[in-house]
């Protein structure tokens, strides 16, 4: 169910619990006061009666008092009294004397019942419907009501009615004493019988039921049917002593509010009560009818109102509830977090979800920018690790190419130079052997700057020279610059621009700059030309890469990630942002712009470092080559290369000039000439197979042989792809690099057996 219809229904629901609560508390009150109404009703005709009983009694006392005033009755009494006798006849003229009086009697009070007895209790007279009953002599005298009256001293009361039964007949009669001078000469009994016609006018007169019963017997009553033995006993029951609640009973399925009257007992002792008995339900029937239809008239009404009430509610609810759902679902098929829900009709508790909708947006949107922003970040950091995983497979790749490269090289130019020394040779041989030299040693020079490229730094910060930095990158494109029939031209600060950074990285800055500006030149223009420019301004070094070409569409975004111009395949977009993080780690700024004259224009500042390199703290001393190569070399040397040739070459240059040499073709053979003797000098190579590198021959030389350790000098092709630089740096030992010129072999040699002399 909708929200709308549950509010009806609960609505309507608790309406109508409503109303029927209002017509049960109604009806309840309605039933106690009612229920009370008729008690004091009760209360009132129990009064009447009792007041009815006194005046009956009055009316008992006058007549007693009259027919005692009658001399005919008086003196046929006392007559009758002086002349009876257990020998004596009955007098009937006597009697019928009396029997005419009590006939006058009877006839003007209406009574059912009036009897005259003598002083003993025996009838005198008998009148009215039921005195036909009786007859003269008949003995009442054991009654307890005449035997009381024709005994008691104390004045008439209560005590002068009771229940008489003759035969099936009860009568209720009061009984006074006829007197005469202060004598009782007999008693006078009036009553009426206790039969339909008794309870129905008692009925008539109080307008409610009237019940007599005596021992739980019914002599009469209005009720409609017989009633049960066992209701009679409610009905007989003593009310709880103490309370003033009225008394209900239920008899024959109706609740009646009951009222007791004394009538007197019977000739048994039994007490007869008579009962008046107002129908709780009958009176309540008009009255909850009544107030069922009025209530269920107002129910309605109330019910269709709160049912309406409730659809104007919903609908003031869900209206904005429903613009709401209907705005959040159109932003989830668009996906545009930033949308904000606007009515100027929304309640409270669509405000309030729109208040932590706007909040929830506002957290997604953070975490959007977090999650997009450590993509970013970790898309550089991705692109960064593949280009370093590029640089060490080639590290790794050129180190193992120029070991195999410089040692056949090492050769060639080693034998040139021994070759060039002759004085046989002619001219043009010379000159051939003189272009041998130098193209070797050009490819040597290729063969450094490979090696020096491929294994840079891992990003430790140092002092470089920037300028180096340019003209190595220079170096790397001048190639393709030359074959595609561009310019790359370098103007270049005369002093040093050391600053403190890692090298690779900014190698890969400039690199990248003019890559990308060699892409956007090599089919645009013709007499294409990058220029780079540095100057030291201030404490910063200024580098500024500018080309000819047709420029950049938006030179604001092109350190955004993925921004590239490039067509698909052949750019990320990641290229100068990875450039603008580098340059702002490093302290500096990079910016971008087309230059006036046209073509595009990157200019980087990076502040200039205090410290100074190591290199300039005191310049290298020359030896002259000749001098260096004419003196004699007295010296035992060991050689130790996995090269034949280079040993072939290294004794033959150490023993032109008067060495004794000793060849070793591995670190294991090395170890056992030293074992056997002890050499001036000990030149390895720093890889060689077998298990025993050059740094492994040095470390068994420090632990077996004391003091041979400033004799070594490493020979190796890469002195950084497997971190001989570090390890000749803190031993502290001369390293020559393949390929190498007899001058520079043989200066190496003398400045060691030099030192190790003089420290001997």
């Amino acid at each position: 169910m909708s929200v709308g219809a549950k509010l009806m229904l609960f609505s309507t629901l608790l309406t109508v619990v409503a109303v029927s609560l209002a017509f049960f508390v109604l009806s309840i009150s309605l039933k106690r006061h009612t229920k009370n109404r008729l008690a004091e009703t009760l209360a009132r005709h129990g009064q009447t009666l009792t007041a009815l009983q006194q005046q009956g009694l009055d009316e008992l006392l006058r007549i007693s008092t009259l027919m005692t005033d009658s001399p005919t009755l008086r003196a046929s009494m006392e007559t009758f009294a002086a002349e009876s006798g257990p020998t004596r006849g009955v007098r009937e003229d006597l009697l019928a004397t009396i029997q005419n009086e009590a006939d006058k009697v009877a006839r003007g009070l209406g009574r059912d019942l009036l009897l005259v007895t003598d002083r003993t209790g025996r009838v005198l007279a008998a009148a009215g419907p039921s005195g036909r009953a009786h007859v003269v002599g008949e003995d009442l005298g054991t009654r307890p009501i005449v035997r009381q009256v024709l005994e008691q001293d104390d004045p008439l009361g209560s005590r002068n009615f009771a229940v008489l039964a003759f035969g099936e007949e009860y009568v209720r009669v009061g009984c006074a004493p006829i007197v005469f001078r202060g004598f009782i000469i007999g008693t006078l009994i009036l009553g009426d019988r206790i039969d339909h016609g008794f309870v129905a006018r008692l009925q008539q007169s109080f307008d409610c039921d009237v019940t007599v019963l005596a021992d739980g017997r019914v002599l009469s009553s209005t009720l409609p049917g017989a009633v049960p033995a066992a209701e009679l006993g409610a009905l007989t029951a003593t009310p709880p002593a103490g309370t003033d609640a009225p008394w209900v009973v239920r008899l024959g399925g109706d609740d009646y509010v009951t009222a007791t009257l004394e009538l007197g007992a019977d000739g048994d002792g039994h007490e007869v009560k008579l009962y008046l008995l107002n129908s709780l339900t009958r009176n309540l029937g008009d009255s909850n009818r009544f107030l069922f239809w009025i209530v269920l008239a107002c129910g309605s009404l109330a019910v269709l109102s709160a049912g309406l009430a409730g659809w104007l509610v919903a609908r003031s609810v869900l209206r904005p509830l429903e613009s709401f759902v209907s705005f959040m679902r159109s932003v989830a098929e668009s996906g545009d977090h930033a949308r904000r829900f606007a009515s100027q009709e929304s309640c409270v508790e669509v405000a309030t979800l729109n208040e932590a909708y706007n909040h929830l947006m506002e957290s997604l949107l953070a975490h959007e920018r977090r999650l997009m922003q450590n993509a970013r970040e970790e898309l550089d950091r991705l692109e960064r690790l593949k280009e370093s995983e590029k640089l060490a497979a080639l590290g790794r790749m050129l180190s193992g190419a120029a070991h195999e490269i410089n040692n056949p090289l090492t050769g060639v130019i080693g034998n040139v130079d021994m070759m060039l020394r002759s004085d046989r040779l002619d001219a043009d041989t010379r000159a051939r052997l003189e272009k041998v030299r130098r193209e070797g040693g050009r490819v040597a020079a290729l063969v450094r700057h490979l090696l020096k490229i491929s294994h840079r730094d891992t990003g430790e910060k140092t002092v470089v020279d920037v300028n180096a930095i340019l003209r190595e990158a220079a170096d790397v494109r001048h190639h393709d610059f030359v074959r595609a029939g561009m310019a790359l031209s370098l103007d270049l600060a005369d002093a040093p621009l050391r600053v403190m950074g890692s090298e690779l990285e900014l190698h890969q800055v400039f690199l990248n700059i003019i890559n990308n500006a060699f892409d956007a030149l090599k089919d645009t223009v013709e007499n294409a030309r990058v220029t780079v420019k540095t100057a030291s301004r201030d404490g910063w070094a200024t580098i500024v890469i500018a080309d000819n070409g047709p420029g950049m569409r938006n030179p604001k975004q092109v350190f955004d990630h993925f921004y590239t111009t490039k067509p698909v395949g052949q750019g990320t977009g990641l290229g100068l942002s990875i450039c603008y993080a580098v340059v702002g780690q490093h302290g500096g700024h990079i910016a971008a712009a087309n230059a006036p004259e046209g073509g595009a224009q990157f200019t980087i500042e990076l502040p200039i470092s205090p410290v100074r390199d190591a290199h300039d703290a005191k310049p290298a001393v020359s030896v002259p080559k000749t001098a260096a190569a004419a003196a004699p070399l007295d010296a035992s040397v060991l050689v130790v290369d996995d090269e034949p040739s280079l040993v072939d070459l290294q004794r033959d240059i150490l023993e032109a000039l008067g060495a004794v040499v000793v060849g070793a073709a591995s670190g294991s053979e090395a170890i056992e000439h030293l074992r056997r003797q002890t050499f001036d000098l000990i030149v390895t190579d720093m890889r060689m197979p077998g298990g025993v590198s050059g740094q492994d021959l040095f470390r068994w030389a420090e632990s077996n042989v004391p003091g041979s350790t400033r004799r070594f000098v490493f020979v190796t092709g890469d002195n950084a792809g497997d971190g001989s630089r570090s390890f000749v740096d803190s031993v502290g030992a001369r390293c020559v690099m393949k390929p190498f010129s007899m001058e520079e072999y043989v200066r190496t040699m003398r400045e060691t057996i030099g030192e190790v002399r003089h420290a001997s």
